[in-house]
């Protein structure tokens, strides 16, 4: 095939174009610009022309021209992420005495891997310890920290706290928040207080969620509800979740505010979404009170099932309630609800195990467990006032339950007028062989509660029961060794062989 003169004219002009139009492109993708005309591109997030207008200045030696390309490049602005070429103006820029750069690649530098493992913590110490004295704020924060955790540092409570008030002190708003932190837990309500308004003042969402706690409480400040609630609001509506939450129950309760079920339920669903167990608790629970928000049991239902399964423990009462009760369209499962209870007061939420007394006092989990398992929470229903789980462990302790016995006697002993009652209770179940019986028997004859004050026998019973591994036991015998003459001593230690060969094996009570 051959081309014909006009066709090799216009193939010539088309290579001639091309050439020149690629080099017309490639000025006006790196044109010469000012740094004042680049910062004006920022503003218009025109981030093509920043990108370009760097390059050319960081080529042509301007240290803060090289921080910021680093910065574009790392961040992917303008074009890709070039982490190699961002490091590597970031590095010119320090050679230039550029700090804001040294600050950068330090926190680069303390970026995790995918292993889990800082890249080069003792590089970032040094690169923050050239720019912190140099009044870098940022520089003297991430030092700070450093020194807190020992992190390519040896680590220095004193070092942290002067490198991190001073950044507080130079307005850096993380520094100020964690100021307050730091005096938060020495008890410093004063210096708490005014670090909190520092930083709170500055937008700092969480520093705005405590503050407004701090008023609304009047923790560590005069008590300001109004301003308390303004604090929380602020915080809520930067994004901050838990002040989204504290304000939506605040207008579903009527707590410093008049109640207001839109505004309810518009930032708990918000926190909701957001997949907050804590705000799917609340707002199903206003959901089944039906008096805020609008009654509606399947929602409420629907919305605790999904805190469950982000392991809300309060959530898994109020489904545990809604099991029992058979409510949101769900059939009735009492072993599921026992399940959920018992699995919210593995997790440290107490109020399932008044739950669970509850359940076991009216006799509905005699079927279920046996009733020695049930003792703990029938003795926080009595302690709550309830008068049927005392019935029951009284039941309980008259048919010989060795732990009935033994919480019943506990329970005597702290209630006036019934100090006989509990020696006579614990010394059943102490002489039955139950180790925090014979412990607490011990602790009455230490005192004189119920029985006569006798030292041989209190270190009997506490001999024993550390024996048995009661720990508390055996720090009480130590005492009481100090107390008593050697043949006290002798005694006691006579008595409690005599009952180790007396005894017989307990007999295992199965579930």
């Amino acid at each position: 095939m051959s081309f014909s003169n006009a066709s090799l004219s216009a193939l010539a002009l088309c290579i001639a174009l091309g050439l020149s139009g690629a080099a017309s492109a490639q000025e006006s993708a790196d044109p010469k610009l000012s740094m004042q005309e680049v910062e004006a591109a920022w503003a218009q997030q025109d981030f093509v022309k920043v990108r370009g207008g760097l390059k050319v200045l960081a080529e042509e030696g301007m240290p803060f021209a090289m921080y910021r390309y680093g910065r574009v490049l790392l961040q992917g602005l303008g074009g890709p992420k070039d982490q190699e070429g961002a490091e590597f103006w970031l590095e010119k820029a320090i050679e230039a005495n550029q700090p804001n750069a040294s600050v950068l690649l330090a926190r680069l530098l303390l970026t995790k891997t995918e292993d889990g493992t800082a890249r080069d913590p003792e590089r970032a110490a040094q690169l923050l310890k050239a720019a912190a004295p140099l009044g870098n704020h940022e520089a003297q924060y991430y030092l700070a920290r450093l020194y807190q955790k020992g992190e390519g540092v040896a680590k220095s409570g004193a070092d942290a706290f002067n490198w991190m008030r001073a950044s507080a002190i130079g307005g850096y708003v993380d520094a100020q928040f964690s100021l307050s932190r730091h005096y938060s837990r020495a008890k410093d309500s004063e210096q708490t207080l005014y670090w909190l308004n520092e930083a709170a003042g500055q937008g700092h969402r969480e520093a705005q969620y405590f503050l407004g706690y701090a008023l609304d409480q009047g923790q560590g400040a005069k008590q300001n509800r109004e301003l308390g609630f303004e604090w929380l609001l602020r915080s809520a509506e930067s994004g901050f979740i838990p002040a989204q939450v504290a304000v939506g129950r605040k207008y579903l309760s009527g707590d410093g505010v008049p109640t207001n079920g839109a505004e309810a339920q518009r930032w708990l669903k918000i926190a909701a979404q957001s997949g907050s167990s804590e705000a799917m608790t609340s707002l199903a629970k206003g959901h089944l009170a039906g008096d805020v928000v609008e009654l509606n049991e399947p929602l409420a239902l629907n919305l605790l099932q999904k805190a469950v399964q982000r392991g809300s423990p309060k959530a898994m009462v109020a489904l545990a309630g809604m099991l029992e009760q058979a409510q949101g369209g769900a059939e009735r499962d009492l072993e599921e609800a026992v399940k959920l209870y018992r699995t919210a007061l593995d997790l440290g939420f107490d109020e399932a195990s008044l739950e669970l007394g509850r359940l076991a006092s009216s006799g509905a989990l005699a079927e279920m467990l046996a009733p020695h398992r049930m003792v703990p929470w029938v003795m926080s229903s009595i302690e709550n006032g309830d008068e049927a789980a005392l019935d029951w462990l009284r039941d309980q302790a008259a048919q010989g339950l060795r732990p009935a016995q033994t919480a019943l006697g506990i329970w005597a002993g702290r209630t006036e007028g019934a100090p006989d009652d509990a020696a006579a209770l614990l010394t059943n179940a102490a002489a039955a062989g139950d180790a925090r019986a014979q412990y607490e028997l011990g602790l009455l004859y230490i005192t004189g509660q119920g029985v006569e004050l006798d030292y041989v026998q209190a270190h009997k019973w506490v001999n024993i029961a550390a024996a048995r591994g009661v720990e508390a036991a055996a720090e009480k015998r130590d005492v009481l060794v100090d107390l008593m003459t050697p043949e006290q001593i002798a005694e006691a230690q006579t008595a409690a062989r005599e009952f180790f060969d007396q005894a017989s094996a307990p007999t295992e009570v199965k579930p």
